[in-house]
């Protein structure tokens, strides 16, 4: 991996507030010994037994609740590819499922400009850092929760970010409509729940390390129900603007139930909950400091980023 111990990262980990790494999950949350509240650290309520599938009216898989796949804690909201420990990072293996090996197949010019994007000096163009939105993969890193709204899935995820899957729509919005997280049409594969989504504005990025894709990528999400306690997701980004081939990566672990009480229950409830204020630009004086370091580095103007082309293909 290039540019791992990279200021950018530790900095940024700062400002998004994955810091926690080094908090004892049960020591933060509401109530919890590092949370607000105060007062002693508790002990998560025990996770119930496994059972069958819970199922709606009309069949299809119940998802209604907390799931995360966060695994032992933060391991990949910076690198998605296989890492080892450093300054606000914590190691991890590769969430890259396909290929094998591993490692996101960009192609040379995007590369490139993913390993730019790692460099300390260009931290202040990574949108987290101004409280702009999450990439859908990126979400991932946290808890989730799943709701039901009018026959359609709505998942609220980290920072308030609430995306609803139409399960009637067939056909995506006009080519000319681009969202943050894009356009997501939903069905069901028996009890897979598949999301496919295009219409991105290609301005996430899917990791602190600056992966990304741009707006002609096409996303398709499969979110399988094993057991009432355990959901396995994959995400596979197709982009030839960006990429040589598609890809397709995962959570840290299979996505597990939280029951109420636990640490990521808790974070899914201030997800949605009014009584829990969204601070993430109050005091946001790092990003002050990352505009100083951009400005002086490139002139008060916008950083000329790599395209496609710019960097020749390697030699077959």
């Amino acid at each position: 991996m290039q540019n791992r111990g990279s200021v950018v990262v530790s900095i940024a980990v700062l400002l998004a507030g994955v810091a926690v790494v080094s908090t004892p999950a049960h020591a933060q949350g509401r109530g919890g010994g590092g949370g607000r509240g105060g007062g002693a650290p508790r002990v998560a309520p025990a996770l119930p037994p496994a059972g069958p599938i819970p199922r709606t009216a009309d069949g299809k898989p119940n998802l209604e609740g907390v799931f995360s796949g966060m695994g032992s804690g933060l391991t990949h909201t910076v690198i998605l590819e296989d890492h080892t420990s450093g300054f606000g990072i914590r190691g991890g293996k590769s969430l890259i499922i396909d290929p094998p090996d591993g490692v996101i197949p960009y192609q040379p010019w995007a590369l490139v400009e993913r390993n730019l994007r790692r460099e300390d000096v260009n931290a202040y163009e990574d949108p987290v850092g101004h409280c702009e939105f999450y990439d859908i993969g990126r979400l991932h890193s946290f808890a989730q929760r799943f709701m039901y709204t009018g026959g359609n899935i709505a998942i609220a995820g980290q920072e308030q970010i609430v995306r609803i899957i139409d399960m009637n729509r067939k056909q995506h919005l006009p080519a000319s409509i681009r969202l943050w997280n894009g356009d997501p049409i939903g069905w069901w594969e028996g009890d897979t729940l598949v999301i496919d989504t295009t219409n991105f504005n290609g301005r996430t990025r899917m990791a602190l390390g600056g992966d990304f894709y741009s707006v002609n990528a096409h996303v398709v999400e499969r979110y399988t129900m094993k057991d009432s306690n355990t959901i396995t997701w994959t995400m596979t980004i197709t982009d030839p603007t960006v990429f040589t081939r598609p890809w397709t990566f995962t959570t840290a672990a299979p996505m597990t139930r939280q029951v109420e009480g636990s640490n990521d229950w808790n974070r899914a409830l201030r997800l949605l909950d009014p009584a829990w204020e969204h601070d993430c630009h109050e005091g946001n004086v790092v990003l002050r400091h990352m505009r100083n370091v951009y400005d002086k580095a490139y002139g008060g103007k916008p950083r000329q980023q790599t395209t496609p082309g710019s960097v020749p293909a390697a030699a077959p």
